[in-house]
């Protein structure tokens, strides 16, 4: 049956490398984030197949597909999403950005590895675990809208309502067909100072929210930043602190009485979230000790918590002997993004994250994916499905 299975696959490579053209060429930019053009090629593809499915939405433009092998405990879920970043300037590209043109054994565009190659390969994998049938347990794959802007509309809006409750998570990212285990969380903060508007020929009659915010990053950079610089994790890059944004003021010849920023904080697998908001509030807390003028608010924009998988989980140690077979890499490594695999591994459900396509790509003119990478995760995530959710993965 495995034979049989990855044989399937490879007889299916010009169907599944077609398919992600079409994919890459049904642009799903967010913002603005349609990605109705995606989800109504992947409900065609699965309608072909007889896979059962739905398509449930907490707003029009952005569709969530979900479909369905088999019934009952255990339950894999394999989920990617839709939505790719903007394609910026076409000027950028060497290739347009939403042809899918392929030279060599490379498909250039926009999402063509983040993440439509994943998505690719996993419905290719459910086409023909359909033919396995029956499954011991559910295999699920859902297609998700929003995640390039952290998942409201799409994963956090399917399992906020119940929808999503597997047992076992395989996250489509771009980790170069390797199996990733561990994930940065990520916290993004808007810190806003407050000051009192003059006229700029007498400063000295307001209080200028720009210099305190001067002081307020310094003061996080110092301290936050220094500490950050000592922490290591095994499997991902070290903590970060970004400032990603500033305003403030209204004009030149007006002393400002506002400042706002946002930052980008990246936790390590074994820090606490609510830990690196308190620790910039401390901060902040000590500045207006040593000055009672410098008035500054913290609020949190978004959080998700990190992803740290253990090795011998039975998920990780299926999908090494999978990866082993196919002569992919066993060597757990880490993510070095964020995604939506945070909003399961909160719920203490384990999770990997395995795709095609290099990280460095990501997000950038020229993202590219090299095809034999999208046909190989195809088979990966078809060989993973039928060994965790049928007899062969019980004798194994």
């Amino acid at each position: 049956m495995d034979r049989n299975l990855v044989e399937q696959i490879e007889r299916r490579r010009a169907s599944i490398i077609g398919f992600l053209a079409s994919l890459v060429r049904a642009e799903s930019s967010n913002p603005p984030g349609d990605t109705r053009k995606v989800a109504d090629l992947i409900a065609s593809r699965l309608r072909e197949a007889s896979v059962d499915f739905q398509v449930l939405a907490d707003e029009p433009r952005k569709p969530n597909v979900i479909a369905r092998l088999g019934s009952g405990h255990p339950e894999l879920l394999f989920t990617t999403h839709m939505d790719t970043v903007p394609a910026g300037n076409p000027k950028a590209w060497r290739h347009e950005p939403f042809s899918a043109e392929v030279v060599g054994t490379r498909m250039h565009g926009r999402g063509s590895a983040d993440a439509k190659a994943s998505l690719a390969g996993m419905v290719a994998a459910l086409e023909v675990l359909r033919q396995a049938l029956p499954l011991r347990g559910t295999l699920t794959l859902t297609a998700v809208s929003d995640e390039e802007v952290g998942g409201v509309k799409g994963t956090e809006y399917l399992v906020d309502r119940g929808l999503l409750q597997p047992d076992q998570v395989v996250v489509g990212e771009i980790t170069e067909n390797r199996l990733a285990t561990a994930e940065k969380g990520v916290l993004w903060l808007r810190i806003t100072t407050h000051g009192r508007a003059a006229h700029a020929s007498t400063p000295w009659e307001g209080s200028n929210a720009i210099s305190h915010m001067l002081r307020v990053l310094s003061a996080i950079e110092q301290r936050v930043g220094t500490r950050l610089r000592t922490l290591t994790h095994p499997l991902v890059p070290p903590p970060s602190l970004s400032i990603g944004t500033i305003r403030g003021g209204v004009a030149t010849n007006v002393v400002p009485d506002w400042c706002e920023v946002t930052i980008d904080r990246r936790t390590l697998p074994n820090e606490r979230i609510p830990e690196a908001v308190a620790e910039v509030e401390r901060v902040i807390a000590d500045l207006q000790r040593e000055d009672a003028g410098i008035q500054a608010d913290v609020e949190v924009l978004q959080a998700g918590p990190p992803i740290e998988t253990r090795h011998d989980a039975p998920l990780v140690r299926t999908a090494q002997a999978v990866a082993r077979e196919l002569d992919l890499s066993t060597e757990l490594v880490g993510y070095h993004q964020a995604s939506d695999g945070r909003f399961f591994a909160e719920r203490g459900t384990p999770t990997l994250l395995f795709g095609p396509g290099d990280p460095e790509l990501a997000h950038t003119p020229n993202e590219s994916v090299d095809v034999n990478e999208v046909v190989a995760a195809a088979k990966f995530y078809a060989l993973l499905g039928l060994r965790t959710l049928s007899d062969v993965g019980e004798r194994r």
